[in-house]
């Protein structure tokens, strides 16, 4: 999970459901406004539906279960290959060190994200759509430390192919170092392989306070080489991706190399960056500007003149 998570609702997301019918789940902290109006019975009565569809997706669908499983099965056909050639490297910091061949005798690894990853949380969004809850830290900590996560299909089966093939598995996630334990003891039930110095946590270190991963990355390529990475969100490959859609989409197809040989994206169409690039990050504004700003990003289809 990126920061962008801690700053939205199960109320707002608009993209997914009208572009791909399948819905989305984010939103924002509530206006500080007293003055502003609150959005209208119409407009919470369809956030409220967009985060029903993506949760309901997630949990329900067999389609999402089918799209899990064959990225996973796809993953760990690549990594033979990866670890044949020690020139390769799955991650665009080490990449610059190719020259120098600095890396070629480290010991593989794969880094994966944690949550809509390998741990699977709609069980929190569920609750918190029931419940007419929004999203906040306190509640979020709480789900952690019940340690009632489920692994996402197909990721237990792919780290023990990893591992049985002799590569180190780290475990790359931004949720805080105040769940270490919770998380740790989460990731053991499920049979995942894993210990505290492998499980690399956000704010762990004073320098690892920002949920751009980019410094913990090159924490793990200093030991390592990075084979594959696996995750959920643009972040989970690459540095400051909260910048906007076109830059995104240039980042995303400046790499387009890598993906499918050695990164992997997990669908999540209940939050991420890519929701607050579509109202510039600013979410400051209520739900119904930042559906309006989402309405105006959609790209419908011309009629014939």
């Amino acid at each position: 999970m990126t920061d962008t998570f801690h700053r939205w609702t199960t109320r707002t997301a608009l993209l997914l459901f009208l572009v791909v019918g399948v819905g989305g789940c984010a939103g924002t902290a509530p206006t500080t406004d007293s003055s502003e109006q609150p959005p209208t019975a119409t407009a919470q009565a369809e956030l409220h539906h967009q985060s029903l569809n993506a949760t309901l997706w997630m949990q329900r669908s067999a389609e999402y279960d089918a799209l899990l499983r064959q990225t996973y099965a796809q993953a760990a056909q690549q990594l033979p290959a990866l670890l044949d050639d020690s020139t390769l490297t799955a991650a665009v910091e080490q990449s610059e060190q190719m020259r120098t061949g600095a890396y070629a005798d480290l010991p593989p690894a794969v880094i994966l994200d944690v949550d809509e990853t390998v741990l699977d949380n709609s069980p929190y969004q569920a609750r918190l759509i029931l419940d007419d809850e929004t999203y906040d830290t306190e509640s979020w900590n709480a789900w952690c430390r019940e340690r009632k996560a489920t692994a996402v299909p197909g990721a237990l089966r792919f780290v023990e192919e990893a591992a049985n093939a002799g590569v180190t598995v780290f475990y790359l996630t931004n949720r805080r170092d105040t769940v270490r334990s919770a998380t740790r003891d989460n990731l053991e039930a499920l049979g995942f392989p894993v210990d505290d110095e492998h499980l690399i946590m956000r704010g762990q270190r004073e320098d690892w306070a920002a949920s751009d991963k980019t410094p913990r990355r090159e924490h793990i390529m200093q030991s390592h080489r990075i084979v594959m990475q696996i995750g959920d969100n643009l972040g989970d490959f690459l540095s400051e991706v909260e910048t906007s859609l076109d830059e995104r989409e240039r980042m995303s197809a400046t790499h387009r190399g890598f993906w499918g040989t050695r990164w992997f994206m997990l669908p999540n169409p209940q939050y991420g960056s890519w929701e607050g690039a579509l109202f510039d990050y600013d979410y400051s504004l209520s739900p119904e500007e930042q559906r309006q700003h989402k309405r105006e990003q959609l790209v419908p289809a011309r009629s014939e003149e």
